[in-house]
């Protein structure tokens, strides 16, 4: 379509296009100047491991197979589904690696011999070796020294490269509480140039560094191991973990370990369904992952983890398209008739994750576009009085019921004030309400 225009501005470029008008201040020069950006980011997908680790969340070998195929259909290309420690979880990786999936099956491994040793003989084609390298951790937990702990990893890593030839990646979690970036350099730096490591990941265990400073961070990591390939594990404890993985990519790291609907320790990781469609639609990055997708997924895993996202969730909350406010559906009800369409009054378009929408809803923020617009679908004709009428009883009503209004009850308060009236000029449609 021709490019809108609106008193000598006009929307054109890659921030404007069918379904999508994201903010143009995200390609603007000055701004991409400032990104060191990957041609394309994996989605490394933790929900059968850390999404697992969730109090009061469990996973049978059934369901976790049946997740990882879900997870493999809309593209997900790397899929950790547990540890080789547990007998179930061997059940899994073997079953997963025997499938040929697209997806890249890519366990939690400690760093222990027995760890990778089932894993490989559960045929795993790659890992995500892991530790915790903060050096207090080390210290008081597990009562050994940073050199033996490289030592352990290159040992390891070497072992799997040479026995199997599987793709090794070393995850240090817990670094970004660690007050010595000369401690951080020497400790990966010796596991790159001794070890057989495909890329490092660092994990924002806590979800601590602001945005500015996970910026410097990964760009002191891009700095030092300019050839080596980056990840960021992270978690979502002060409600940053999206902003954070952005900036991460936009930064150098071309990998992010994610969770289907947050589901992780505590607060739970960055979100698949996040970090998919921020890459994709905000900084024009490609995921390889079928977008409309995701909503099919989690609610599959909000499902078989007995855990709802928020009505409010990004992407995949239930009442994301919901509309009540009756200023919103004024400007809504303005733009249907504009080549913009309802893309001017959404971030995305419902159907681009999957949804339908969007859903009007009667309640207390109603005004009289709603009224209005659900009178002229069912064929009905009111006055200006009968109208704010209506609204004046629907406003009651939702105060009372501290809720939207069910379809029958706002039908009810139709028929109340149109009396005979209240009968449709043809085919009566559904109203927004329905819908």
């Amino acid at each position: 379509m021709a490019a809108p225009e609106a008193f000598g501005i006009t929307l054109d470029g890659p921030y404007f296009g069918s379904g999508r008008w994201v903010s143009p201040l995200n390609y603007l020069p000055e701004v991409r100047g400032e990104m060191r950006l990957p041609a394309r980011v994996v989605i490394h997908d933790v929900t059968l491991r850390d999404g697992e680790q969730t109090a009061r969340v469990a996973f049978t070998v059934e369901e976790k197979l049946f997740l990882a195929q879900e997870m493999d259909k809309i593209g997900i290309p790397s899929i950790e589904p547990g540890l080789p420690a547990t007998e179930e979880d061997r059940e899994v990786i073997r079953t997963l690696a025997q499938m040929k999936l697209r997806a890249r099956v890519t366990p939690l491994v400690r760093v222990r011999d027995d760890d990778l040793q089932a894993a490989i003989a559960c045929g795993a084609p790659g890992m995500v070796l892991e530790f915790g390298v903060n050096p207090f951790l080390i210290k008081y937990a597990y009562d050994m020294t940073p050199e033996q702990l490289i030592d352990k990893v290159v040992v390891l890593s070497r072992r799997a490269k040479d026995e199997t030839g599987m793709y090794v990646e070393f995850m240090g979690w817990d670094t970004f509480r660690i007050p010595s970036l000369e401690y951080i350099k020497r400790f990966f730096g010796e596991v790159i140039e001794r070890g057989a490591i495909d890329r490092i990941t660092v994990s924002d265990t806590f979800g601590m560094a602001h945005p500015l400073a996970m910026r410097f961070f990964i760009s002191k990591l891009r700095q030092w191991f300019p050839e080596t390939p980056l990840g960021l594990h992270i978690h979502n404890d002060y409600g940053q973990a999206t902003a954070s993985a952005m900036m991460a990519v936009a930064s150098g790291v071309d990998e992010v370990h994610c969770s289907v609907n947050n589901l992780g320790e505590r607060a739970g990781n960055v979100a698949t369904e996040e970090v998919a469609v921020a890459c994709e639609h905000l900084l024009g990055i490609p995921t390889g992952i079928q977008l409309e997708g995701l909503y099919r997924l989690s609610q599959m895993v909000a499902e078989i983890s007995k855990i709802r996202p928020a009505s409010n969730k990004p992407i995949v909350g239930p009442g994301l398209f919901e509309v009540e406010s009756g200023i919103v559906i004024h400007i809504l009800r303005q733009f249907r008739a504009t080549p913009l369409g309802e893309v001017a009054v959404f971030p995305y378009p419902p159907a681009l994750v999957g949804r339908d929408g969007p859903s009007l809803v009667a309640g207390r923020g109603t005004g009289r576009n709603y009224v209005e617009m659900t009178l002229e679908e069912q064929g009905l004709r009111a006055t200006l009085e009968q109208v704010e009428e209506i609204v004046r009883q629907v406003k009651t009503v939702a105060l009372r019921l501290k809720n939207a209004l069910p379809p029958a009850v706002y039908q009810g308060i139709i028929r109340r004030v149109l009396g005979a009236e209240a009968t449709p000029s043809g085919s009566a449609a559904r109203s927004p309400a329905q819908r």
